[in-house]
């Protein structure tokens, strides 16, 4: 028989509605919505309700507003047709895992006149003492969830101080039995040697091309104890990391709190810090050279794939009969890196033939942007959410402002004798914390209307960008390097998805 902690239902509930939800996390706890449906029946049998309508939400996460689920969506529409007056949950943390989505979602219940009961807590949001109960439990399951991610990344970060490595493992190192860092003998050799070569003139790209052709098997990856498992090829991504790769000089960083912080530890170093300070310094100054006016720009460095290997296209150029020609060619091809099967029939491609088809593409949409310009004109109108927000933020400022009247109206009810100073302070305190909530809610309503804002000055700058390019597109096409970069910005994958 389900336990109710001495707090069952009375018989003045009046029509009762039952909400359940679990999470895809909750699911593989073995918690389903089946296990709470067993206890409703159980529930409702005991006390002898009967649930007019049951509203179930399976594998929704408990971050997201009642209002924002889909059986929340239709429950708040239902008590707001007066369907039912109670609302029965299992427990609090079913209608969210924070503050303020419980808040809200109890106000919103309130504001269609529905009580809100827990079949497994003492909730009854029709009192007073039971609106207390109810912000305790609330603040308690905040705090709870809070307390367990303060205490998950406390405790990753004293494995991380105390040399306990997580994540991918760097090339030159694998992870003894203690899951430390430990050198790898041979990958360690090879760092050293990439890096001694970058120290003394050698270039990233001539690095990656002399290690293919040796046939050395790229860094690839390794995670925990397991063995590495190794990458396609060599690129000159690969040994610019590996350059730059604090640990082979004794000192990992370990990036925490969303990277604004980090931690430095020792680690087993691979080779001298100053070796790796003068191959990176070697590579600062290389960068500081000027590119050479004679050398090609690619407008589609990057962006293209083989059908064949998937590998990516670069740009290369070859001499004949005292004319250059320009391709970009398959990386793989290039370096003899096939692999056994079907011959590539992708290896190459005439540089200026393709990138005149994808500019020609790319032109096309901008003297014509069609749907996307009538997308942003729809965003620009503004949207529903948005006066529905308005509506919102209106509706809690006049309760909010009737909740502030009341304080005076308990006063005086003291002072004549009607209420006892116990149930004058019961009274103030549930007061304040209706009030707090309900400020809670608006400041969370300002915050989205300000998002909305920021939106829709987003798509009156899209609107502004997309007609000045379309009237100055011949700039564009000027050959000239700001012009270069532009269409490079145009012919990108992110840019291009918004289509």
């Amino acid at each position: 028989m389900p336990s109710t902690n001495g707090h069952g239902p009375e018989s003045d509930v009046g029509k009762v509605a039952l909400y359940l939800r679990v999470s895809s996390d909750e699911q593989r706890e073995r918690e389903s919505i089946k296990t709470q449906r067993e206890f409703f029946e159980q529930y409702c049998e005991l006390y002898g309700l009967e649930g007019t309508e049951t509203y179930a939400d399976d594998g929704v996460s408990g971050t997201a507003p009642l209002h924002e689920r889909p059986e929340g969506r239709r429950l708040l529409e239902d008590a707001r047709a007066k369907k039912f007056e109670t609302l029965l949950v299992y427990r609090l943390d079913r209608l969210g895992r924070s503050l303020l989505v419980i808040v809200d979602a109890a106000e919103r219940l309130e504001a269609a006149g529905v009580t809100l009961r827990s079949a497994t807590e003492p909730i009854d949001t029709s009192t007073p003492s039971g609106r207390l109960i109810f912000q305790m439990l609330a603040s308690f399951a905040e705090y709870e969830r809070e307390t367990i991610s303060e205490r998950t990344r406390a405790g990753l970060h004293r494995a991380f101080r105390g040399g306990k490595y997580m994540g991918r493992v760097p090339y030159g190192y694998c992870l003894d039995e203690d899951t430390r860092l430990e050198v790898v003998a041979e990958e360690a050799a090879i760092v050293r040697e990439i890096t001694a070569n970058i120290a003394e003139g050698s270039t990233l790209n001539r690095e990656a091309k002399r290690l293919n052709d040796l046939g050395v098997a790229s860094p690839g990856w390794r995670y925990g104890t397991s063995q590495r498992k190794p990458g396609r090829c060599w690129s000159a991504t690969t040994i610019s990391n590996i350059i730059h790769q604090p640990a082979y000089s004794g000192i990992h960083v370990v990036k925490i709190n969303g990277g604004e912080d980090y931690i430095e530890r020792k680690v087993p170093a691979i080779m001298d810090p100053d070796l790796q300070e003068r191959a990176k310094a070697m590579l600062t100054e290389n960068n500081r050279r000027p590119d050479r006016k004679r050398d090609r720009k690619y407008l589609l460095a990057g962006l293209v794939k083989c059908a064949a290997c998937g590998y990516a296209f670069t740009g290369q150029s070859t001499k004949a009969r005292g004319k250059k020609y320009h391709y970009y060619r398959c990386l793989r091809r290039t370096q003899k890196l096939l692999p056994k099967g079907p011959p590539h029939r992708t290896a190459s491609l005439s540089a200026p033939w393709l990138e005149d088809l994808v500019w020609q593409d790319v032109r096309r949409f901008l003297e014509n942007p069609g749907e996307i310009l009538e997308r942003v004109r729809e965003q620009l109108r503004g949207n529903d959410d948005t006066e529905e927000l308005t509506r919102r933020r209106e509706e809690l400022a006049k309760r909010l402002a009737t909740k502030q009247s009341e304080k005076d109206r308990y006063v005086r009810l003291n002072a004549q004798g009607h209420i006892s100073e116990s149930d004058l302070e019961t009274y103030l305190t549930d007061l304040k914390n209706q009030t707090d909530n309900l400020r809670l809610l608006i400041e969370s309503v300002e915050t989205e209307l300000s998002q909305r804002r920021e939106h829709t000055e987003l798509a009156q700058t899209t609107h502004a960008w997309l007609a000045t390019l379309r009237e100055r597109i011949n700039e564009v096409e000027e050959d000239t390097q700001e012009a270069f970069r532009v269409r490079r910005q145009l012919v990108r994958p992110s840019w291009r998805a918004s289509r």
